[in-house]
């Protein structure tokens, strides 16, 4: 008897080898609902090596995008077309999330930042991974502070994510970090060095273990672009090659920093495109490049189309304001607003 339940036993176990090997081939919202199946398959799945495989492995860019319809935030994404560099709905329903808030105090969340977004609400930051349907809110990192920009970093040296903040529309010499995964939840002071101001213009992008983000400096009124390198915590500034250029958004540019300038013509084009890329960090060198834009037709209404990023092979992402026809899974009536828009997702197995 003994005999024949070892037996039993031994064939009914596998290798975890190959037991990750499986796991490793389903889509990341089925590994994170099995989580729940075992110990064993709980402590694979949430080992950062297989997270690591299984990014590596399933790299394939979305479409992240942020919906507003009736006080309620909307989280899509949307896979690239794997024959071309666009990106394009299938037949099948998109995929959806929802957070109830006030309409009126939505504000963009960042962009997709390996596989994770931040967005805040009264001045608590919440971090979300669309992928595992899991959401963190943080602790306000200041009682003082009645309302915060929030911006998102990567480390890919040290494979880890932090949380600044900064106190929003007011100067300040300080900033708080938060490195996601610790045991406990702590907000760092760092000094910003020199003091400076966030606005509602401020557009955060994470570049190769960098955050740029627009502000201006204390008392000179100048804009400038501030960088944080995630892993240091140290501050930069960045001088901008035009005036007013804060206004429009940064993007990443073939792993560079850039920013797109649209301009309206009276030209049957309609609309000039001029992209100016960071060459030089150190001696603050901008090139820039000249490209004819374009508008859409939606019924009697004319769209200047948004760019919002730029592919790997550095083609232009550009979304529209509004949308009256988007699948969910869940039934949706009336004109939804585009909140926030970020390009080159990746699904990630990270545990909030």
């Amino acid at each position: 008897m003994e005999k024949q339940k070892e037996k039993k036993r031994k064939v009914s176990s596998f290798p975890i080898d190959l037991t990750s090997e499986i796991l490793l081939k389903l889509p990341e919202k089925s590994i994170a609902r099995f989580r729940c199946v075992s110990k064993l398959w709980l402590s694979i799945t949430t080992d950062p090596y297989f997270i690591k495989l299984f990014e590596t492995r399933n790299s394939r860019p979305c479409l992240l995008v942020c919906f507003v319809q009736h006080g309620k935030l909307f989280v899509s994404s949307i896979l690239q077309n794997s024959k071309r560099s666009s990106y394009s709905c299938s037949s099948q329903p998109i995929d959806l999330y929802h957070f109830k808030s006030p309409i009126n105090h939505i504000l963009p969340p960042t962009e997709s930042v390996q596989g994770l977004f931040c967005f805040q609400e009264s001045a608590t930051p919440i971090v979300c991974n669309p992928s595992t349907r899991e959401i963190l809110t943080l602790p306000k990192p200041r009682m003082s502070w009645k309302n915060v920009t929030v911006f998102l970093g990567y480390d890919p040296v040290g494979g880890e994510h932090k949380v600044m903040c900064m106190p929003y529309e007011t100067s300040s010499d300080t900033c708080r970090v938060l490195t996601l995964g610790s045991a406990k939840k702590l907000w760092r002071t760092v000094k910003t060095e020199p003091s400076h101001c966030s606005t509602c213009h401020t557009s955060g992008r994470c570049i190769k273990g960098v955050v740029y983000y627009t502000a201006y400096v204390y008392r000179t009124r100048v804009w400038v672009i501030m960088s944080f390198d995630v892993r240091f915590e140290k501050f930069g500034m960045i001088h901008l090659p035009y005036d007013r250029v804060h206004m429009y958004p940064l993007i990443a540019y073939k792993g560079t920093l850039a920013f797109v300038i649209t301009e309206i013509t009276n030209t049957k084009d309609g609309k000039k495109i001029t992209l100016c890329v960071l060459e030089d960090v150190e001696k603050h060198k901008w090139s820039s490049k000249c490209f004819i834009g374009f508008m859409w037709r939606i019924g009697e209404t004319l769209h200047f189309p948004k760019v919002i990023g730029c592919t790997e092979v550095g083609e232009f992402i550009c979304v529209i304001a509004t949308c009256e026809k988007v699948r969910f899974r869940e039934s949706t009536n009336g004109i939804i607003y585009l909140l926030d828009a970020s390009p080159n997702h990746v699904a990630s197995l990270m545990t909030l």
